[in-house]
């Protein structure tokens, strides 16, 4: 409420002083530069840049303004960018059959970058590579009737029974098993963009596929880094065209480095968390150019219930009792805070755990408590291996969960990887990672549902596994599947609170914290005018310009 109070109390003091000064200080600001090429900076390599498979925000952030699904979201700043409009599709969906049955129309003209018309069974061939593939996305797709069936097919060209298309007039029908009042939002997704038919069912992100979008992939340069140029074919309601021409993303796994290079010219903008210990420095003496934004994000670790010793809840709560989360805010430079749910306060079905099973989270921790449960449990001295990421500060967290753990009576040693592995290993069962820490989430979609799947037994799958800590609580699990059929969030937000209050008695995540997301400038962008951060697309490329 304070920020928007202040805003509108700028906005009535640069009133006043125009009505003062005149005529001439009423004067109309002069047009946003157009063109030119700026060069954004980030610490980690995109996990994937094909649309099927890439799902960390390095890879969905760019993603977002190359390919566009069937729906989208509002393009304005504030919760209005939560809105779903029309992307490819004319219209928002016509829903029927007790909310099974969806059907849309192809907008008329549509081209792909690359000149290709676009067709309505390209959206089928989108939803068969999530599939095919493993995508962690599959779990949004599988009520789709032919889902099942697809997947136990095992060739990629078969047949997805609940997706009809008409190329002819761009007709798409889609017919789910039950009722999903999310399945909107996962046609907004990158998921569900649609790609050429004749897209190979392969990881595409050495060549990516063209899309329909303000942007498009143009090449790709050393150590994971890639060029945007803008798409001059592109042209949909409700979305703009970008101010600059071209968008080189340079990778340097080293958040210091990124800072220097931004704050020397050497680069126009990062958009990751800066080394916390530039952080005060970035707030001091750079506030003209450096943001920071509160988003629908949580931070969290996890805890593998299918393998020991964390497959046991008592071993869980010691280590929900030991952590001391104002030591993970401090390792963050203050990007986060404390937090006792795992939803964001701001989402729907928040009610604030009070108090906190574990003790306040800006308390201290409980080690004595911590240690006695382990010795009751009879794992003390069990071997565990601490999962972490090599981008700074992933070293500084690993060790302190190091620490941690050995302190209440583990043995533990760590294991640290740059994080575009790391994350592919998560969410991999071949791994059996027993925790891993410094994850954060943030929302695809504004619903609780978009949080809550990470611990949905029914997401569990071999690779791409979003459900990293294997949880399938069975009260978790058909919780969620039945709270996917109602409607009327509001009417059921008090059930998927008590979702959100058993994820944290059981301790399936710990060290929870609110998420805030940063950008830094160079003297080249115009900020005041040209920096956006939308609500679920992150930092809008098509905003950006130079001064």
């Amino acid at each position: 409420m304070r920020r928007v109070l202040g805003a509108l109390g700028s906005l009535l003091a640069a009133v006043a002083a125009g009505a003062a000064a005149g005529p001439a200080a009423t004067a109309a600001p002069p047009p946003v530069r157009e063109g030119g090429e700026i060069t954004i900076v980030r610490t980690v390599t995109p996990d994937h840049l094909d649309p099927a498979l890439g799902y960390s925000i390095y890879a969905v952030e760019p993603m977002f303004y190359v390919y566009t699904p069937l729906l989208t979201y509002r393009r304005v700043a504030g919760l209005g960018g939560a809105t779903l409009i029309p992307g490819l599709a004319e219209a928002l969906p016509t829903v029927s059959d007790g909310g099974r049955t969806y059907r849309l129309r192809l907008r008329q003209g549509l081209r792909y970058s690359d000149g290709r018309p676009v067709l309505a069974s390209d959206f089928e061939h989108a939803i068969k590579r999530v599939l095919f593939l493993g995508s962690g996305a599959s779990g949004y797709f599988t009520g789709i009737v032919g889902a099942d069936a697809y997947l136990a097919a095992k060739r990629p060209e078969a047949d997805i029974a609940g997706i009809q298309a008409d190329d002819a007039t761009g007709d798409i029908t889609i017919r789910l098993r039950a009722r999903d009042v999310v399945f909107p939002n996962a046609l907004a997704l990158t998921f569900a963009a649609p790609v050429p038919g004749d897209t190979p069912f392969r990881d595409m992100t050495r060549t990516p596929a063209p899309g329909v979008g303000p942007f498009k992939f143009v090449g790709s340069i050393p150590n994971g880094g890639f060029v945007l140029e803008r798409n001059e074919g592109f042209s949909l309601p409700g979305i703009a065209r970008p101010h600059l021409d071209r968008i080189v993303t340079r990778i340097v796994p080293n958040p210091a480095g990124v800072v220097r290079d931004v704050i020397a010219g050497r680069a126009d903008a990062m958009f990751d968390p800066p080394a916390p210990a530039l952080i005060p420095l970035l707030r001091a003496r750079y506030r003209a150019r450096y943001r920071e934004h509160d988003q629908l994000g949580t931070g969290y670790t996890f805890l593998n219930v299918r393998t020991p010793p964390f497959d046991r809840r008592d071993v869980r709560r010691a280590v929900a009792y030991a952590v001391d989360d104002r030591v993970l805010a401090r390792l963050n430079g203050g990007l986060t805070a404390p937090a006792c749910n795992f939803l964001p306060a701001t989402m729907p079905g928040y009610r604030r755990l009070d108090p906190c099973p574990y003790g306040d989270p800006d308390g201290p921790a409980q080690i004595a408590t911590a240690q006695a449960i382990v010795r009751r449990a009879g794992v003390e001295g069990a071997a565990v291996t601490v999962w972490g990421v090599t981008e700074d500060p992933g070293p500084k967290i690993a060790a302190y969960w190091v620490g941690l753990l050995n302190r209440i009576g583990l043995r533990a040693r760590s294991r640290i990887l740059p994080f575009d592995r790391y994350n592919s290993l998560m969410g991999r069962q071949s791994t059996r990672a027993q925790i891993g820490v410094g994850f954060a989430w943030f929302a695809d979609f504004p619903h609780p549902l978009n949080f809550m799947f990470l611990v949905d037994g029914a997401v569990i799958q071999p690779t791409n596994n979003q459900n990293a800590g294997n949880v399938d609580d069975p009260i978790i699990t058909r919780g969620i599947a039945a709270l996917r059929r109602e409607p009327d969030l509001a009417r059921v937000a008090d059930r998927w609170a008590a979702l959100d209050r058993r994820l944290v008695d059981q301790a399936y995540f710990v060290g929870l914290s609110t998420q805030k997301v940063s950008a830094l400038y160079s003297t080249r962008i115009d900020v005041e005018r040209c920096s956006v951060v939308h609500v679920v697309l992150n930092n809008d490329y098509t905003r950006l310009c130079l001064k």
